[in-house]
């Protein structure tokens, strides 16, 4: 005799769901605006983290990509106003006043070389005796050109023979024109002395142009070795080619002297430009 009896299960007709009971469907999770705001930056954190835990190069990577970009915000965030503090603590926005005259709207005086001494300096390089007696150049009176290609200097006025001892005589041509050291040599001499022309420099901030007599000597400093110059006097031409330049104190005696025995050219600016501290001296001889 069995023990145990098997039989088939019957299907019930119908299935039914007591009213108190729930069904257990598929749930998602409602989020609200700001949940959906911040769902994707966080997904993009949870991936982050994910990477630089699997990887060593990653975890060093990461952190630095954000330093750099960090430091560019900062950088472009605030670095104007670091600057402009430092310029205006250092007076270098600092360009003069404006004159509100109609004729002349900047008061270019304030840009402008102011050389002084000129009267010692005259008498202690004369006393030297280095330049010969030239009666054919020292009784010269007119006005004669320069011309400095490399540098746009065509054809400025130069007035010969200026008396650089009394500083308003030499100003007021050096408003129109460049001016010849009075006692120096000229071309037209066959007397082998220095021939000294010189002018005033302008500030780069003034921009001064190569055409303008009053601050052309400004590009001085951009001779070099092997420019032609040339002096048109009576006429003709007389050509000379860039040798040397040195950088001189006022006091300097060999910027009007020369070297004893030797025609040569010299051509002198204040420098720094529009500063009277120092001499740029160029110095050319004749082709």
């Amino acid at each position: 005799m069995a023990l145990y009896k098997y039989q088939k299960t019957k299907t019930p007709k119908k299935f039914s769901v007591p009213e108190d009971e729930f069904l257990i469907q598929d749930y998602t999770e409602k989020r609200g605006f700001i949940d959906n705001i911040l769902y994707i930056p966080k997904g993009i954190y949870k991936d982050l983290t994910n990477v630089m835990q699997k990887s060593s190069t990653a975890n060093l990577a990461l952190p630095l990509i954000f330093i750099v970009i960090g430091g560019v915000f900062i950088y472009k965030e605030f670095f104007p106003d670091i600057q402009a503090a430092f310029q205006t603590s250092g007076g270098y926005l600092s360009q003069g006043n404006v004159s509100p005259v109609a004729d002349q709207y900047l008061d270019i005086t304030s840009y402008i070389s102011k050389p002084e001494g000129f009267k010692e300096l005259t008498i202690e390089a004369l006393n030297e005796h280095t330049l010969e007696d030239d009666s054919v150049s020292f009784d010269y009176t007119g006005v004669f050109y320069i011309t400095i290609p490399s540098i746009g200097i065509d054809h400025l006025p130069v007035e010969a023979n200026v008396d650089s001892t009394t500083e308003s005589v030499y100003n007021q041509v050096l408003l129109t024109k460049l001016a010849h050291f009075k006692s120096t040599g000229l071309p037209i001499s066959d007397i082998k002395n220095n021939m000294l022309i010189y002018g005033h420099s302008a500030s780069p901030n003034y921009n001064p142009n190569p055409k303008d007599p009053e601050v052309a000597f400004s590009f001085l400093p951009n001779l070099k070795v092997g420019d032609e110059i040339t002096i048109t006097m009576e006429g003709k031409d007389y050509n000379y080619v860039m040798a040397s330049s040195k950088i001189v104190k006022p006091t300097d005696t060999s910027v009007i002297t020369g070297a004893r025995g030797k025609k040569t050219l010299t051509l002198v600016t204040c420098f720094p430009l529009g500063s009277n501290e120092n001499r740029f001296v160029a110095v050319a001889r004749p082709v």
